[in-house]
């Protein structure tokens, strides 16, 4: 355990070393502060964007938002260290394929569920919808990051951005996992934490464990277990496909891009929540840049979230 600890140590270290520019981080910091305030006070993602849900144009929202944090941070990251920051035509069609990815898989759901979904009874449609969500990005997100491995990082030895078993070792995330304990419980306890969990209270999981004459605990644990899917799909693309897949390009210079563009993800979440995964989303960072590795990352964010809802339903 010491020396995992060393190793986690020596990972942050060695990316501050050289690399922080208390300026730099103070600008970053502003910038995604600004964002998360113009987004709560305005609430551009809920009435705006959501505002031209099914349809298509909803896709460039959606980027444009993803890419106003993602290339927001690097122009800061360039305006501050010009001689040294430089973006290739193959950074560009990556950078601009990857968040056109996220653009779709935020946006087409509404679309290809009503075919999927079609002709269901009105009593199962509410569950069936919340695991289809749940799942579908096992298609938009997973399955595109094997075609993309495919397409620029075919010949790099990390697998699937990440998603490989070798020399995993979970004892520090499990640190990390333990620390957050505390926190989530004190987090119960605020208003905007209870309104939006446990998410499961939308799926309508009664109606439908009625219609089917099943115990309830049946589709909670079903939901709760397709919904903690999902984590991996956010994981081999923020820390998988925008760490990993991108450290070749910008070296050093992909984890801050990454999480202002994690942070936009949480915008429909509490602002507490939006707010911590600026730092979850660094640390994870860090970790999968130098570990090559994300399958801690899915452990850690897996089991927070799945917190999350435990403590919600014991607080309901």
């Amino acid at each position: 355990m010491k020396q995992t600890m060393k190793k986690i140590f020596h990972y942050f270290r060695d990316f501050h070393k050289g690399y922080f520019n208390l300026s730099l981080y103070i600008v970053f910091v502003l910038f995604v502060g600004t964002l998360i305030a113009l987004n709560y006070s305005f609430d551009i993602e809920d009435s705006l964007i959501d505002g031209y849900y099914g349809k298509f144009f909803r896709i460039l929202l959606y980027f444009g938002i993803h890419a106003l944090a993602y290339f927001g941070t690097l122009f800061i990251i360039w305006i501050h260290d010009r001689k040294n920051v430089s973006f290739s035509w193959l950074f560009w069609l990556k950078s601009i394929v990857a968040l056109l990815v996220l653009g779709v898989d935020r946006s087409i759901f509404p679309m290809i569920s009503k075919v999927v979904l079609h002709g269901l009874p009105r009593e199962t449609y509410s569950f069936y919808y919340k695991l289809f969500f749940n799942s579908y990005g096992l298609v938009t997100i997973l399955l595109m990051m094997v075609i993309l491995k495919f397409l620029f990082d075919r010949k790099e030895d990390y697998g699937i951005y990440g998603l490989r078993f070798k020399k995993v070792d979970y004892r520090p995330y499990l640190i990390m996992f333990l620390a957050m304990i505390p926190i989530i419980y004190i987090a119960t306890y605020l208003p905007d934490f209870l309104s939006y969990y446990p998410t499961y209270k939308r799926t309508g999981g009664a109606r439908f464990a009625s219609y089917y004459g099943l115990p309830e605990i049946v589709c909670k644990i079903l939901y709760e277990s397709v919904y903690l899917t999902d984590f991996l799909n956010t994981e081999v693309f923020f820390r998988g496909l925008l760490v990993i897949g991108m450290s070749k390009l910008l070296g050093k210079n992909v984890i801050l891009p990454m999480a202002a563009t994690y942070v936009v993800l949480h915008f429909g979440k509490p602002m507490g929540e939006t707010i911590s995964s600026l730092f979850g989303g660094y640390i994870l960072g860090i970790i999968a840049l130098y570990s090559r590795n994300i399958w801690g990352g899915v452990f850690i964010h897996g089991g927070i979230a799945f917190l999350m809802e435990v403590f919600a339903f014991w607080r309901h």
